[in-house]
């Protein structure tokens, strides 16, 4: 059994390696010349297949079988599920932001350049994947294998969202040095989100399949709400489709075989 100070570091290494993932991914714009549909289709889909089955396997599941022999709680895991998607539209309303590949502006109108509008949305979606990762550290009792699975397909779905990002940034005139460090921002802010999931589940550990079931929904609305519409905007639909079932399949193998 390992310590809370043992979790707290081993939340802190996977949030590290997360954020190298994307920062790998980012750097793909110093090698491929020029944006290519296919790839960032290619990319969004593996992307949001392994953040999707990461949703199910690694914390809508283990939330309901935290609280399955108590039927008013269970009865509560979908509501939380939903509260948390609610929490990232409410976000998206009144935080200003551009969607990061069709460049479509939300929330309240506002003076910012477009690259700060970029920053913000990259930080707001990828807060909750820091959120997951924290909250299924410190949910950890016996077995380490779960949260292992759930932090890795964060990351292996972390490097192609990076690429994603960066390439076309660069495409739309930025530097190849800006477009790999604004991709790599996208992740940075998992490290902070993941020790506050982590500290806050540790607190509270009560509402932990509750915590879960919050992070899977919040991670469902970005999947649902940038991930596939930009998979499949950009004239390579079956391509984008076709990645987003690799991808959950790449997650659901980790899970039968190690979960």
């Amino acid at each position: 059994m390992l310590s809370n100070l043992q979790l707290f570091l081993l939340a802190l290494v996977l949030s590290i390696f997360n954020w190298l993932m994307t920062f790998l991914g980012s750097s793909l714009v110093y090698f491929v010349k020029s944006k290519s549909q296919k790839l960032v289709s290619i990319a969004l889909g593996l992307a949001a297949g392994i953040m999707i089955a990461a949703t199910f396997f690694s914390l809508l599941l283990p939330a309901i079988q935290q609280v399955e022999d108590h039927l008013l709680l269970l009865f509560l895991i979908p509501l939380v599920f939903f509260s948390g998607g609610l929490f990232l539209r409410l976000c998206d309303k009144f935080l200003p932001h551009e969607h990061i590949i069709s460049h479509q502006k939300e929330g309240p109108t506002n003076t910012l350049s477009k690259n700060k509008l970029l920053l913000l949305a990259m930080t707001l979606h990828n807060i909750p994947e820091g959120l997951a990762v924290g909250i299924a550290i410190a949910s950890v009792k016996t077995n380490l294998v779960p949260a292992l699975i759930l932090s890795i397909g964060i990351g292996i779905q972390n490097f192609p969202e990076g690429t994603a990002i960066s390439l076309p940034l660069h495409e739309s005139g930025i530097s190849r040095f800006k477009a790999m460090m604004y991709g790599q921002y996208s992740a940075l802010v998992e490290i902070p989100s993941a020790l506050l999931g982590f500290l806050f589940a540790q607190l509270f550990s009560s509402i932990l399949p509750f915590a879960l079931s919050f992070a899977a929904g919040a991670m469902m609305f970005v999947c649902i709400e940038e991930l596939i519409p930009e998979a499949n905007a950009l004239k390579e639909v079956d391509v984008g489709t076709m990645s987003f079932m690799v991808g959950f399949m790449i997650m659901m193998m980790l899970d039968v075989m190690f979960g």
